[in-house]
């Protein structure tokens, strides 16, 4: 089950039983969505939560205004007349993810580089590069940032 950092703060407002429901509630957004939520304080004044989003496989991303508002409505079915500060941070994808074999050739072609030349100034050895740059060996997240930022 996730578990949702900082839970502990509210254990003066909410029972066991509510703290599991929502500690429930927030495993399926973290499921489906990717989103998860920290408590980060808790006071007189009101609750403080982090939402972020990590990766998902869909590549669909919720905006800072849907995480906040889900956000919203998961904590506020158990602390509906608490005063709720929510900071939403979305998914930013790495750059080094938009690296694929079209992408390359399509760059190498642009700057007029050869995979002679990427060898020679990265200290790689060609048939690594070239098995990149046709597809024929998948390229890991080092492989891919390499690239993005030798041909960016």
């Amino acid at each position: 089950m996730n578990s949702i950092p900082g839970i502990e703060k509210l254990s003066m407002l909410l029972s066991s039983t509510e703290i599991e429901k929502l500690v429930k509630a927030a495993g399926r957004h973290s499921e489906t969505s990717n989103m998860n939520f920290t408590i980060l304080s808790v006071n007189e004044e009101g609750i403080e939560i982090e939402v972020t989003q990590g990766e998902t496989k869909s590549g669909r991303y919720a905006s800072e205004t849907t995480l906040s508002t889900r956000t919203k409505d998961l904590f506020s079915k158990l602390l509906p007349k608490t005063k709720l500060r929510i900071y939403a941070q979305t998914f930013a994808p790495s750059p080094a993810s938009t690296v694929t074999t079209a992408w390359l050739e399509s760059k190498m072609q642009q700057k007029g580089v050869r995979i002679k030349q990427i060898a020679f100034d990265t200290g790689l050895d060609r048939e690594s590069i070239s098995d990149w740059v046709t597809g024929k060996r998948s390229m890991s997240q080092i492989v891919k940032a390499m690239f993005y930022f030798y041909l960016k």
